[in-house]
Formats: structure tokens, C-alpha cells, sequence
């Protein structure tokens, strides 16, 4: 029964974590990159990404006006005790 309630809650968790990835704008190429870091190397501790999603510029009578949206992704090991 534990290992039920375990499997469930883990689901739970994981479903809620990737809707909350998804609303902060985390990318799936960004998935991917870290995916592939830890593949890579298993033991790495942690690892990190960086992507523009929106980005422009507006230049007019000798002013620019630039404004970016930048998403940033860390993943760091923990110890729980």
C-alpha cells in the first residue's frame, strides 16, 4: 500500500513541477540541454540554462528601446536529512 501512495504522490509531484516550468516559460530545448548534461555526466552536482523567449528593439530619432524576457533554469544537488 505505501509503495501505491509513493508512486501516486511522486506523480502528483512531478505533474505539478512540469506545469510550473511551463508557466515560468522554461523551453523545451532548456529541458533537453539539462537533460542532457546529467545523461552526460550522473554525478554532475548541478547545472544551469539560459534563454531569451521574447526580445526586441525600437529605434526611432536616435533612441533605442530594447526590452528581453529571459528565462533561467538551475538544478542543484541537496542533501535531505
Amino acid at each position: 500500500m505505501d509503495d501505491e501512495m509513493n508512486d501516486e504522490t511522486y506523480r502528483a509531484l512531478m505533474l505539478r513541477f512540469a506545469l510550473e516550468l511551463d508557466e515560468i516559460g522554461v523551453t523545451e530545448n532548456m529541458r533537453k540541454h539539462m537533460e542532457g548534461l546529467f545523461q552526460r555526466a550522473p554525478n554532475r552536482i548541478g547545472a544551469s540554462a539560459e534563454e531569451t523567449t521574447a526580445h526586441f528593439v525600437y529605434k526611432h530619432d536616435g533612441y533605442t528601446i530594447e526590452a528581453k524576457c529571459t528565462v533561467s533554469v538551475v538544478v542543484r544537488g541537496t542533501t535531505c536529512k
